[in-house]
């Protein structure tokens, strides 16, 4: 069983959105605007592997130097013990690799489901780099605490207020729903009366 996730494929086919799709279970797609926000490039093809890093970064990854073979068959045996998530870069390519257990699956945009990695066809190309992948820790998610509702009243009409308290304070936030505005004071005094007759 493997933690690399199958290629959501969108209508970006290429590489460097793929394995960030495998990582994250995002569509092609999405992972190239996130690849174009770095790069300033519309059409994401060709990817250059800071560019790639940085992006995985910006998805919540973080990315470090690990053990590089001769081969992707070679980088296999030097990480066979050390299980973890691998972009491996192979000329003109990005491979994702997954060590588990003393087993190893791997996938890309050409298999778009996890394989053994010893099915792949690619074992004997030459690796010119290898980059250990792990996931941050996620915040928990905030849990709202309550909800209140406050009605502001000011010459120009009677605006409401929805604030929302949460168990992580950076989370509160206040946000106006609603309001009625009128032309003067007396008509604002004549709808606060016809709001109070129907309470």
């Amino acid at each position: 069983m493997t933690n690399l996730k199958s290629v959501n494929i969108g209508m970006n086919k290429y590489c460097g959105p793929a394995v960030l799709s495998i990582l994250t279970g995002k569509s092609t797609d999405e992972c190239a605007r996130v690849i174009s926000k770095i790069n300033g490039n519309y059409n994401v093809a060709g990817v250059q592997l800071s560019h790639l890093l940085e992006a995985a970064n910006r998805m919540g990854f973080e990315c470090i130097p690990a053990m590089t073979g001769n081969s992707l068959y070679g980088t296999l045996i030097r990480l066979a013990n050390e299980d973890g998530m691998y972009l491996v870069t192979v000329p003109n390519h990005f491979v994702m690799i997954e060590v588990r257990d003393n087993k190893a699956f791997f996938c890309d945009n050409h298999t778009k489901e996890p394989i053994p990695a010893s099915s792949s066809a690619r074992l004997g190309q030459s690796v010119l780099f290898t980059h250990k992948i792990t996931e941050r820790p996620r915040p928990p998610e905030p849990i709202l605490l309550v909800t209140e509702y406050e009605a502001i009243i000011i010459d120009s009409g009677i605006f409401v207020d929805k604030i929302m308290q949460y168990d992580q304070p950076e989370y509160n936030k206040k946000e106006q729903i609603g309001g009625i505005t009128v032309k003067n004071k007396e008509e604002l005094n004549l709808i606060i009366e016809a709001i109070r007759r129907k309470i």
